[in-house]
């Protein structure tokens, strides 16, 4: 199937610029941290530096996609936010301090938040028969991406200037903006929504307490990848002794292991766990796996518990992805998702930003330990979670309105 949808040229070229975009936003990030520290940055502002990308995202993810649907153009906003990291990483080359590389890392951000765009955009290309197979061809794109990008970054830090790693983001960044003006926008004009049409929608999210449960859970799940995978396990390691490819190594084994987790999880975990089992083991496995790591010096038994780490985050992250629009009226959807990613996104920026300060002012396994124990208390409120979904599908059915192709699927396996 994915190989007669590479046979389109146009399918071909907006894959493209997807491996482009997550080389843009992603590929410093194995790196960024230990390196700072090594050249005597405080801990705390290392964490804020690294926590900048998700409080953009956090900022503007929301805003986008009502402001796209209004204006009607997806493809600009793209654009735009490519601009962005193409400026802002030569500039921390040439002038490196916290306020250059924290501007870098927000513009990163900043482009991540369109991430939402590029789904819809994509998926226009296809009919409805197509879709389920384009929005899995398109998610291949992302792990595809930032195992690209730590392949390129790792050799250019083992073999030239650490600093010249910056040039990844803005040359992809490039790159991707120039193929961009061959995407083709498809507009159409009757179902375009209105600026009241979408603050009305954005209001009865906004309103809705089960996406603001799932989202919660959905941030201390993503909160750990960011915290120990970006920032405290690359400081650690490198104290080990780990060199730039023992680096790039890490956090490709955790991006693989998450790859197939995430492939795993319609296919046999759904089925045979249920969405509930299914989020509770690997919410249990990220508590097992994070605080293994500060308990060890042995570099290969940190192989295993980062590539535990990968995996359990694919098997929960996934699930309240699915939850996340479970029930939700078409027309909306777009806004929940939005709402939904903007929610998450503050563990992309609390996350590194307290191991920073965690770091700086008790110690590296007192970081490990605080996530554990948030994800312990994320592992017991999930049921309470899914019934929030549960009560959300009797108010959608008792109001009439039409659902989410696929919605009562996933409710059945709740």
């Amino acid at each position: 199937m994915f190989r007669a949808l590479f046979r389109r040229p146009e399918v071909s070229l907006f894959f493209t610029i997807s491996v482009l975009f997550f080389i843009c936003i992603h590929s410093i990030d194995a790196f960024l941290a230990p390196m700072l520290i090594t050249e005597g940055m405080q801990p705390e502002v290392v964490g804020m530096i690294m926590g900048a990308s998700g409080l953009a995202t956090l900022l503007v993810r929301f805003p986008i996609g009502i402001l796209s649907d209004v204006v009607r153009s997806r493809k600009i906003f793209i654009q735009f936010s490519l601009l962005l990291p193409l400026v802002t990483w030569p500039i921390a080359y040439f002038e490196p301090s916290a306020v250059t590389l924290y501007l870098a890392k927000a513009a990163d951000g900043f482009t991540a938040a369109t991430w939402v765009l590029y789904n819809i955009l994509f998926i226009r290309y296809f009919d409805k028969k197509e879709a389920p197979a384009a929005v899995a061809l398109l998610a291949l794109a992302g792990p595809l991406g930032v195992f690209i990008g730590n392949c390129i970054g790792g050799v250019l830090i083992h073999y030239f200037d650490k600093n010249i790693s910056y040039f990844i983001s803005s040359v992809s960044a490039l790159l991707a903006l120039i193929l961009t003006f061959r995407i083709k926008e498809f507009h159409d004009a009757a179902r375009a929504p209105t600026l009241k049409a979408c603050l009305s929608s954005a209001k009865r999210q906004l309103s809705d307490s089960s996406v603001w449960f799932i989202g919660l859970l959905a941030t201390i799940v993503i909160l750990v990848p960011f915290a120990t995978r970006d920032t405290l396990t690359p400081i650690y390691a490198q104290q080990l002794g780990a060199q730039a490819i023992v680096l790039t190594l890490l956090s490709n084994l955790h991006l693989i292991f998450y790859a197939l987790a995430i492939g795993l999880c319609s296919s046999v975990f759904y089925k045979r766990l249920g969405l509930v089992n299914t989020a509770v083991i690997g919410i249990s496995l990220q508590v097992i796996s994070t605080i293994g790591i500060p308990f060890t010096t042995n570099m290969y038994i940190i192989y295993l518990w980062q590539a535990m780490a990968g995996f359990s985050f694919g098997m929960a992250f996934a699930v309240f992805m699915s939850l996340s629009v479970v029930n939700t009226v078409e027309s909306e959807q777009s806004t929940r998702m939005g709402l939904f990613q903007t929610i998450y996104s503050c563990g992309m920026f609390i996350g590194p930003v307290a191991m920073g300060f965690m770091l700086q002012h008790i110690n590296l396994a007192s970081g490990y330990l605080m996530i554990g124990a948030l994800c312990v208390v994320a592992a017991l409120l999930t049921p309470l979670a899914v019934r929030s979904v549960n009560q959300r599908q009797v108010n959608v059915q008792s109001d009439k309105a039409p659902i989410i192709s696929g919605a009562q699927d996933y409710a059945n396996k709740i």
